[in-house]
């Protein structure tokens, strides 16, 4: 069975430089203790919101784990809309 993590970087009384840090540290802690995923969710507009882009931060998270496997839990299609006029 392969196991993994499900995380989001919400907004806290500390700088958002800390709840960054303590999140990228969950993944690094994750991929030492040969967890099979980590994922992070992406919430806009909430109190939830401090990773508006999965993907930047996953991707910062890829120097600092060597084994896991760093993912999105979604996506949201409108961000994947083209331009309007395209």
């Amino acid at each position: 069975m392969d196991l993994g993590i499900f995380d989001h970087l919400d907004r806290r009384d500390v700088p958002v430089r800390t709840s960054t840090s303590t999140a990228s540290g969950c993944s690094e802690s994750t991929d030492a203790a040969g967890f099979y995923s980590y994922h992070l969710a992406e919430h806009h507009a909430t109190p939830l919101g401090l990773a508006p882009v999965p993907g930047i931060f996953l991707a910062a998270a890829t120097q600092r784990t060597r084994r896991i496997r760093l993912g999105p839990c979604v996506v949201l299609p409108a961000a994947l809309r083209p331009a309007s006029g395209s």
